[in-house]
Parts: C-alpha cells; structure tokens; sequence
C-alpha cells in the first residue's frame, strides 16, 4: 500500500491528560478510534482529489485506511491503494513523466499532495475533538 503519514502533534495535552484518566489499554483505544476518524476524512479528501482524472472509477474505489500502529512510539495511520499497481498509475498522474524525450503533465498533477496538504489541518482538529470527548 502507498503510504502517506500524518503526524498530529498538537494533540499532546490531551493525550497527558487521558493517560491520568484512563489505563493504557483504554488510552491506546481511544487514541486509535481518533485516528480512524481522522484518517477517513482524509480518505475522503483523497478519493476527492483523484476523482478529477479517474478513468474506469478504480484509483477513487481502491483509496483505503490502514490500522492505526505505533511507530517509534508515535501512533500513525496508513493512507493510500490496496496492493497491486495502482499505486504507480497515481504515481505517474501525480508527478507527470517523460517519454521518448517529451514531458508530459497530466491534468491530475500535484492534487494527492494538494489534498494532504488541505486536509491536515482540519484532520488534526477533527482528532482533537475526537479525544477531547472523553476528557
């Protein structure tokens, strides 16, 4: 699966003041329950922003949100296609390419990284909020 990483780090206080309430085991939960949250909005973001050169529908149907992990001790999500070679299909429409010498920009360049880049902000405030409901 392509991978895309959030990191949220403003979350940190309300994360300190969970673990004071709650035991590890619960705290992990309810951290993984934010992120699956948070990671559908930018999955939505994401199908959004491919849907603009989509051909069959199959770039847009495979976008899929992984399991939330930890990660050098930093809980992360896994956003991105279903294994297989759509992943290189995204590739080529996100940073365009070259063939037998001529470059070629498709209409669908830089919107993966667009839609990252505007649905971090929004994602990040949707987890919050997600954890401030247990405070």
């Amino acid at each position: 699966m392509t991978e895309v990483t959030v990191k949220f780090t403003g979350v940190d206080e309300v994360i300190n003041k969970l673990s004071q309430k709650l035991s590890p085991a619960k705290l992990n939960r309810a951290e993984n329950d934010a992120l699956r949250v948070a990671g559908r909005r930018v999955a939505v973001e994401l199908k959004n922003a491919v849907a603009s050169y989509r051909d069959t529908g199959q770039t847009v149907l495979q976008v899929s949100v992984g399991n939330p992990h930890s990660r050098s001790g930093v809980r992360t999500i896994k956003i991105g296609w279903h294994a297989g070679s759509r992943w290189r299909l995204v590739h080529l429409n996100e940073l365009g390419y070259t063939r037998f010498g001529k470059t070629y920009h498709p209409r669908g360049m830089g919107k993966v990284q667009g839609a990252f880049d505007s649905s971090r902000g929004p994602a990040k405030a949707l987890e919050e909020a997600e954890l401030r409901k247990l405070l």
